[in-house]
């Protein structure tokens, strides 16, 4: 609603310096209502009980004017403290803030008990408050992002960046909850109950195609950060492709991968040798036989169909990956999303150090899967300290540049070999662990996998160790 001052009681005020931040353009007057604020704070006075039913949600930030905020504040703060809230003692708490004179007396007070037409309708005057209060913030959003848009100091991205925020932050004022009884819940999470006994067996959300690591994680659920870290040369971007693959050729999920070591094409190829079977050496140096020409042929078309998108810019920031990542959850309704890898990436912004830098991306990747709702995979790179133990078996501290990978991270994965086997050879099938070093919602452990160099392909081996 828009007040009218002409047909609205004068005896309140705009909140000082408040309606210059409303956006006030002229003589245009930003959204408010004052009968709904008026008849609030009534109803607060006439029933202390009615408080209750809106603090949840409203604050005293979202009236319009400065009277009405000040007594709001007063009126939640005797609340809080369990004191009552009737016209004496709330004059007498506004008195001691020294801010009665600007409230207008108690008069202004008993006037607003006087006001009221029924103490039944305070959720739905919270409610007409607090859409005009959302409504002025989205105004006020844009008066920044036009002023931030003539800053010689801000780039196209941050200001793309920038104008996300601000209108997310403007929204969040109309998302609440409420608490719910468990009498309410149970029906639904029996129903989820029921569902997973009559799927059991098969994998929630997105698998990796590989028996045993799907039957340890269970499957990579929306809204989770799954970080694959290695050394280099292990197989982690192969074992990444390999999941993206199964997921995008054979189960036609569409499926993002940012990559920002390797072109576009060195990936397609990886996936060609994967899914055909023809050895990647082959591919590089053009010998093929015809046989792989066949193979090549009865694939060509499921890779062409596959909801495969790859993204091989080199040097993206966080704003850049996340602007993107976007971009194609609505054009491609991704539901998986991959970056290779994370220490090639850059924050955007001027930070103290690469450690900062870091956690200022993984927290940007965890806030992006939640508000994409679907799982990010996040290859990553180990620490060299890990080569100075004895024992070569990874742990959480070897996560390289930064403590705030294990942190953000719901999964971390580890790959690595056993001492004994040398990796160096390009045509080997080499035993691998899966170390599943973290598992916010599941168990811990350690899966055999067998990595084949050949085909860049894992598979799963006969046994399965908790480790």
């Amino acid at each position: 609603m828009t007040g009218d001052p002409d047909s609205q009681t004068n005896e309140a005020r705009p909140r000082d310096g408040k309606s210059d931040a409303s956006s006030t353009v002229g003589n245009v007057i930003p959204p408010y209502d004052m009968g709904a604020e008026q008849s609030l704070l009534g109803s607060f006075i006439v029933s202390n009980n009615t408080v209750d039913e809106v603090m949840d949600f409203l604050k005293p930030d979202d009236f319009y004017f400065d009277e009405h905020v000040i007594i709001c504040e007063s009126i939640f703060r005797l609340r809080t403290s369990n004191k009552p809230v009737d016209i004496v003692v709330l004059s007498n708490d506004i008195k001691s803030h020294g801010d009665l004179d600007r409230i207008g007396g108690v008069a202004y007070l008993a006037k607003l008990a006087e006001l009221v037409p029924t103490t039944e309708n305070v959720r739905y005057y919270a409610e007409i408050i607090k859409e005009a209060s959302v409504k002025r913030s989205i105004i006020r959003a844009g008066r920044d992002i036009y002023e931030l848009g003539f800053s010689p100091a801000v780039t196209a991205m941050q200001l793309i960046d920038r104008t996300e925020k601000l209108v997310y932050d403007a929204s969040q004022g109309m998302v609440r909850g409420d608490f719910q009884s468990l009498e309410h819940i149970l029906p639904k999470t029996l129903q989820l109950l029921e569902d997973r006994y009559d799927h059991r067996g098969s994998i929630r959300g997105i698998g990796t195609g590989i028996k045993n690591l799907d039957l340890q994680v269970g499957g990579f659920q929306p809204q989770e950060l799954v970080v694959l870290a290695a050394r280099p040369s292990v197989g982690k971007t192969s074992l990444a492709l390999n999941i993206a693959a199964y997921n995008a050729v054979r189960l036609k999920k569409p499926v993002g991968i940012f990559s920002l070591e390797m072109s576009r094409e060195q990936l397609a190829e990886r996936v060609i040798s994967s899914e055909a079977m023809i050895e990647a050496d082959k591919l590089r140096s053009g010998y093929l036989s015809q046989e792989d020409w066949q193979a090549l042929a009865q694939v060509s078309n499921k890779l062409s169909e596959a909801p495969l998108y790859i993204d091989d810019t080199a040097g993206l920031t966080a704003l850049e990956i996340r602007a993107k990542a976007k971009r194609l959850a609505v054009t491609g309704k991704a539901e998986l999303l991959i970056v290779d890898y994370l220490q090639l990436a850059a924050s955007g912004e001027k930070v103290e150090s690469r450690v900062l830098e870091v956690a200022q991306i993984t927290r940007m990747l965890k806030n992006l899967a939640r508000e994409l709702n679907v799982p990010i995979i996040v290859v990553s790179q180990l620490s060299r300290d890990i080569e100075k133990r004895d024992r070569k078996k990874p742990q959480l501290s070897d996560l390289r540049e930064s403590g705030a990978i294990e942190q953000d991270a719901d999964i971390v994965i580890f790959l690595y070999t056993d001492e004994a086997i040398d990796t160096s050879e390009v045509n080997t099938r080499t035993p691998t662990n899966a170390l599943i070093a973290k598992h916010r919602n599941g168990k811990q452990g350690n899966v055999k996998l067998m990595f084949d160099k050949r085909y860049t392909r894992f598979e799963s081996l006969d046994t399965t160790s908790e480790d």
